[in-house]
């Protein structure tokens, strides 16, 4: 090979070389990366090779804004539904979310118990303050106010009360009672299903034997009975007499008691017969003079407002019914003569069962928030004297003046509760 052809062979090695070296540095690879990258704040490491080779030309990481508490429903909650926490969970959302920004959002779900949804709100979605109702008039749906108040999976039953079955009229809405009933148990004949014993009618069997009229008068209860000190057979016929205050029929059997308790922790809705608020405030308003429906209005005005923060308002003053914009209305009847109960609908069945056959049912108020599931075994007479230790006096010789029939027994009148004379 001649001299001349070897050097320009190795000079064009050397311009390959050089171009390769150019191409890479430009690319990023190389000595001459350096020299051809813009600075160190922009290259990344690949974190999939285990050497650390640096990446130019990366964009920089973006700051991840601040997250914050955000309540949203948990399942799809419908117009009108009363709030709970199987309702309602919490997720973690951006700060620069516009909502939360706003301040209509909640962080705490407890905070949203007991409201009620205004609008349909979907499974994921935040619960917003303008979403709940002021009370239960800012519903935008037809129905009972009441009924809002019922929670899922129960219902409300009316149940007449006086202060004797009914907690001396104690009980207000949000109280929980439990339901006592006391049964009165009879004999029954299996064939014809009415009270034992049967009417019994006697047969003359010599006035049978000749074809004569051969019954004794009918009697209604009795038995016959041979008389061993006559050596005859007698008509024992139960006795008439009657005790002052007892509640069955002289004559007739006593029925047999049993007192239980069947029902626990059933709600009070209301007491008393149930009004709807506007009605209340619009015959409020059109007997009151004017000058006191301008303040009373006024007064609204300033004392019902309604934070966005929390969504609760203060009571009303312009309304005098101590309604409030969250809570169920108050008690309006000084003296109530019903009270309305929520229950699951099984209790509500046996609740109306017992009512029409005349069950003796009284009403226990329970303590605020006792969850208690009481175990109780029922009542009656032979319980009582078992397992009370009571021993049945035997028959004596003296008794106790006055007689029975000179006491008097204590009562109260049953409309009077401050026991002043009656109008």
């Amino acid at each position: 090979m001649r001299l001349r052809t070897f050097i320009l062979l190795i000079l064009v090695l050397i311009l390959v070389g050089a171009l390769a070296l150019v191409l890479l540095g430009n690319s990023g690879i190389g000595p001459l990366a350096s020299f051809f990258g813009d600075d160190g704040d922009t290259t990344v490491t690949d974190e999939t090779d285990g050497e650390g080779v640096d990446e130019p030309l990366q964009p920089p990481p973006t700051a991840t804004p601040g997250l914050e508490d955000v309540v949203v429903a948990k399942v799809n909650i419908p117009v009108g539904t009363m709030l709970t926490t199987e309702l309602l969970e919490v997720q973690r959302w951006p700060r620069d979310n516009i909502a939360l920004q706003g301040g209509y959002t909640f962080t705490d779900t407890t905070r949203l118990v007991g409201r009620i949804a205004k609008v349909d709100v979907s499974r994921g979605q935040s619960i917003l303050s303008p979403m709940l109702a002021l009370n239960p008039t800012d519903v935008a749906s037809f129905g009972s106010d009441l009924a809002l108040y019922v929670p899922f999976g129960e219902v409300a039953i009316a149940f007449p009360v006086d202060r004797f079955n009914g907690a001396a009229l104690a009980m207000r809405p949000g109280d929980n009672v439990d339901v006592i009933m006391t049964m009165r148990i009879v004999a029954i004949d299996p064939q014809f299903g009415t009270i034992l014993p049967n009417q019994i009618e006697r047969v003359i069997q010599s006035a049978l034997l000749d074809g004569q009229e051969f019954l004794f008068p009918p009697v209604t209860n009795g038995r016959l009975e041979f008389i061993p000190e006559i050596n005859q057979v007698a008509a024992i016929v139960p006795s008439t007499l009657g005790l002052q205050g007892q509640d069955f029929t002289a004559g007739l059997p006593i029925p047999k008691r049993v007192t239980q308790l069947t029902i626990q922790q059933a709600e009070v809705l209301y007491v008393g017969t149930w009004f709807d608020p506007l009605e209340l405030l619009e015959d409020q308003q059109l007997n009151q003079p004017p000058e006191a429906a301008a303040a009373a209005a006024e007064e609204g005005e300033e004392g019902g407002e309604v934070s966005e923060e929390t969504g609760n308002g203060a009571e009303a003053e312009g309304v005098g019914f101590g309604f409030t914009s969250t809570t169920i209305p108050g008690r309006l009847e000084r003296i109530p003569d019903v009270v309305i109960l929520s229950m699951s609908s099984q209790d509500a069945l046996a609740f109306n069962w017992a009512m029409i056959r005349g069950v003796d049912i009284d009403l226990a108020l329970r303590s605020p928030g006792d969850q208690t599931v009481f175990v109780t075994t029922s009542v009656s007479l032979p319980q009582i004297i078992d397992q009370g230790g009571l021993a049945i006096p035997e028959q004596s010789n003296f008794d106790l003046h006055p007689s029975m029939d000179d006491v008097i027994f204590p009562s109260l009148p049953p409309g009077n509760v401050n026991n002043q004379p009656e109008e």
